[in-house]
């Protein structure tokens, strides 16, 4: 045999061995696993878990009931795992189910985000951003981060989407939104920033009792109807100090009105449908034309701070990386301190 002839049996010899090994059969397996898996199993799995039933599930596919129930039944036995437990009265997820989930959640918003992935470049920057911020996140210098960055790149384009804390935090974690500009608990697996923080007090309009009153105590609270923040809720996963001044003082039990928006909470508290916390920056010149009366407690007043939130396991079109590192040293903004307060 020459020396050409035994060194193909040397390589073939090799590449059988290497195929043999524990990881290159798992990778094989795996391989076959993503090839023979129907994906549209996927999207259907997704969308029963957020309907919650199948019946909702088939009427916004447009689907008959039985081709849903069969597709869960080809994803279980694709995957080899019970995704739903479904019985009368119950439909909860499994353990191999939540996770499936979460799994499904980051490949759709990965090709949610393709169109702006494949946007060319060229030498100018371009793309979307997508901004989902609560309520009244104002800081001027966020204000000129944006000035100048858009005159900078003025080929991009942004959304801003106004939201509730839960909201914006889901928008962040499944990659739908850029940034994110959010109080609350903002999970450990997000980036975050100081962006602002205010201080609050409770207030009540012109019209109501104790509308002008001095030396009001927490008693002559009670039993008021009481405005608040969705995310404003005794017990919520989000309460913060704002939401505690309430079980403190044991008064906001009977909540008349409620809105994401505070300026639609400051609308209802002037309307005198009800006594509601404010931020005292932006209550102030309410206060000084008469529209509101600031009501106790007085001092130790609770604060909230809003941060500026990404995801770094989001895939990014050149715009948005751009823009996340043009902004990521915005100074913060703190109406606490002395000099900012109004």
């Amino acid at each position: 045999m020459d020396l050409a002839s035994e060194a193909v049996l040397l390589i073939i010899r090799k590449r059988d061995t290497e195929l043999d090994t524990p990881a290159a059969m798992t990778n094989n397996r795996l391989e076959r696993f993503a090839h023979n898996l129907d994906w549209n199993l996927l999207r259907t799995f997704v969308v029963v878990v957020e309907e919650g039933s199948i019946t909702a599930a088939a009427n916004r596919l447009l689907l008959q009931q039985p081709a849903v129930s069969m597709a869960l039944k080809r994803l279980e036995q694709t995957v080899g795992q019970k995704l739903i437990d479904r019985r009368p009265g119950r439909f909860d997820l499994t353990e191999a189910g939540e996770k499936l989930h979460g799994q499904c959640r980051d490949i759709f918003a990965a090709v949610i985000r393709l169109p702006n992935v494949l946007e060319t470049a060229g030498e100018e920057v371009t793309g979307h951003l997508n901004i989902h911020a609560v309520s009244h996140a104002h800081n001027p210098a966020w204000d000129r981060k944006l000035e100048t960055f858009f005159r900078l790149h003025p080929k991009v384009t942004i959304s801003i989407t106004i939201a509730t804390t839960v909201d914006v935090l889901s928008a962040v974690e499944r990659n739908i939104a850029t940034m994110g500009l959010c109080d609350g608990v903002i999970p450990d697996g997000l980036n975050k920033s100081f962006h602002i923080r205010e201080r609050y007090a409770l207030y009540c309009g012109r019209g109501h009792p104790l509308f002008g009153v001095e030396g009001i105590d927490f008693n002559d609270l009670r039993g008021n109807p009481y405005i608040a923040f969705i995310a404003d809720v005794l017990g919520g996963q989000h309460m913060n100090s704002v939401t505690a001044v309430r079980a403190i003082g044991s008064f906001g039990q009977q909540v008349r009105g409620v809105s994401c928006n505070v300026e639609e909470v400051m609308r209802l508290i002037s309307a005198n449908v009800g006594i509601g916390m404010l931020p005292v920056h932006l209550a102030g010149p309410g206060v000084k034309a008469g529209q509101l009366w600031q009501l106790p407690p007085y001092s130790d007043l609770p604060t909230t701070d809003v941060f500026r939130i990404s995801n770094p396991n989001s895939i990014l079109n050149p715009a948005e990386a751009a823009f996340l590192a043009h902004v990521s040293d915005t100074e913060p903004l703190d109406h606490c301190l002395p000099h900012h307060q109004d």
